[in-house]
């Protein structure tokens, strides 16, 4: 982190030191920024609601927008009002929340800024001045929860969108594995399989996903994406093949937020042998999420 530091021993500690990103809280220019060497984010003090007037020369870097006086200051521990912001704004932004974050709160900046890309906390997980290991455990839980709650309400949307076309799909994946477990996974996308007749019709399924703002990116792996909202469809026939498991044998999921949505759920059990196949898949290239997930879940069993 720098403050109106010259930009030549900026240069010089980032190639000395290897940095990978460097952030600005001072007054520094786009053009400063674009001369550092690395990916750069840009702290802002928003106030009154508005941003910057010279915040739009730096669309290219990330943002951080933070309580005032976020320039010279940083780590304030004060809170800038979210609501007085006009989100729109925001759009064709790579922006982090920053600024009185704490465990109680960050669910609803992360709920309330859906396109952030990340949080910044300090402050918020230190108890008397020294960070908290409790604390900063119990901000990463509810930082997970808050994304599973904003990606499960519209993962249930488009189940029962599928519904209304007579398809009931299975839930798998990380937020299949929070629903029926119970313990936060911090999933990055929504993991839907069909069986093959509706696998393959997929003017069928283009049709459905295009009428809720998604578009297609990727023909060959069935997957779209509306913002940082990303689905991933899969042929559930596969998994007898690729888990041992039977896709006949799923129960209809449960939801208690919401029972209109239909869908099948792998129970605890199924979901080890789903997660034991996925540590053994060299496509997923030993994602080490998979086996924390696997570990986790026969804790549960």
């Amino acid at each position: 982190m720098f403050v109106n530091e010259d930009l030549t021993l900026v240069q010089d500690i980032v190639a000395k030191v290897g940095l990978d990103m460097v952030q600005l809280h001072g007054q520094e220019s786009a053009d400063y920024a674009a001369q550092v060497g690395v990916p750069v984010i840009k702290a802002f003090g928003i106030k009154d609601g508005k941003l910057p007037d010279n915040i739009s020369e730096f669309k290219n870097q990330v943002i951080l927008l933070d309580a005032p006086p976020a320039q010279f200051a940083g780590g304030s521990g004060t809170s800038f009002d979210w609501k007085a912001l006009d989100l729109s704004a925001l759009d064709g932004y790579q922006f982090f929340v920053a600024g009185g974050l704490t465990p109680e709160n960050v669910g609803e900046a992360i709920r309330y800024f859906p396109t952030a890309y990340g949080v910044d906390i300090s402050s918020g997980v230190e108890t008397n001045g020294v960070k908290d290991l409790e604390k900063i455990n119990h901000f990463i839980e509810k930082a997970s929860v808050a994304h599973s709650e904003d990606l499960l309400a519209e993962c249930l949307a488009i189940i029962r969108k599928l519904n209304d076309y007579h398809i009931v799909p299975y839930l798998m994946g990380s937020l299949a594995v929070t629903l029926v477990a119970g313990f936060p996974t911090n999933p990055d996308d929504i993991d839907l399989q069909l069986r093959q007749a509706d696998f393959q019709n997929f003017d069928l399924l283009t049709e459905v996903m295009a009428s809720m703002g998604y578009q297609l990116i990727d023909l060959h792996e069935h997957k779209f994406s509306k913002g940082k909202i990303l689905v991933g469809f899969a042929n559930v026939e596969t998994l007898k093949k690729y888990a041992d498991v039977d896709y006949s044998e799923l129960a209809l999921g449960k939801n208690q937020a919401d029972s209109s949505a239909l869908f099948y759920l792998p129970n605890i059990a199924q979901q080890i042998k789903i997660y034991k196949a996925a540590t053994q898949d060299s496509w997923r290239a030993g994602k080490p999420k998979d086996q924390l997930i696997l570990n986790q879940l026969k804790e549960q069993k």
